[in-house]
């Protein structure tokens, strides 16, 4: 079991032990559904009357007397927060705690004010786009960790481009390269790709380039440096 497998099942168990008594009923109605061995995670919410379930990275809400399933968005209009976002954002955040970045390639400052994971497909345009802008990122103090994410999957060129990257003597160079269109010598070893490929179905993200922030959340696209900075430096001071 990888590590980040790990981490997860131990929380999802953690948490699981500390159901409360009157989730029972919500508990034998997931039993009867998806069986005992899928360990549904429960928990409150600020709601009266419905509970929170997560499902592996799915997110759910079912009425504490197991009589109705509520998927999809559920807003605190006063606040504006997704309660399945937020639940989500919680459950990246455990998976990157415990994440071993030395098993991606990084540019930037290791004292950096700003780390964040990036999944990135060296055939992907706008993954190069925001390559092009690391030089920008790194002078304002963001440090860019990629992960690997072929979205063609194992197998395919791209697959075999990012491991001839991660295989290569100079990684960060041959990023260069691939990032730049250009071919890097074809090498082969063991890398991390397929568990960056399945950190990224866990954490759901569904394109790239997708940014991955301490906190769990995502940001898509590729923002200027200062725009991104500004994001980050937002995020910080809401979390103080």
């Amino acid at each position: 079991m990888t590590r980040i497998r790990l981490v997860a099942t131990f929380v999802a168990i953690a948490i699981y032990a500390s159901v409360w008594a009157d989730s029972d009923p919500v508990l034998e109605r997931l039993i009867d559904l998806v069986g005992p061995e899928a360990g549904p995670v429960i928990s409150s919410t600020p709601i009266d009357g419905l509970v929170q379930v997560m499902l592996g990275s799915e997110v759910f809400f079912m009425t504490s007397d197991g009589q109705y399933l509520i998927k999809g968005q559920v807003v605190d209009l006063d606040t504006r927060n997704d309660l399945g976002e937020l639940a989500m954002r919680d459950y990246r955040q455990r998976l990157i705690q415990a994440v071993d970045m030395d098993t991606m390639i990084s540019f930037g400052p290791s004292d950096a004010d700003h780390d964040l994971i990036v999944f990135t497909d060296t055939d992907c345009g706008y993954c190069r786009r925001l390559h092009a802008l690391l030089d920008d990122y790194n002078a304002l103090s963001i440090r860019v960790h990629y992960a690997a994410f072929p979205r063609a999957g194992v197998g395919s060129s791209t697959h075999a481009d990012l491991v001839s990257v991660w295989c290569s003597d100079h990684p960060h160079q041959a990023m260069d390269l691939a990032q730049a269109g250009r071919p890097n010598p074809p090498r082969q070893c063991d890398t991390p790709i397929q568990s960056h490929m399945e950190l990224g179905r866990q954490l759901k993200i569904t394109g790239t380039p997708t940014m991955v922030l301490s906190s769990g959340e995502l940001i898509a696209g590729i923002p200027k440096a200062e725009d991104l900075l500004k994001q980050l430096d937002q995020k910080v001071a809401l979390a103080d």
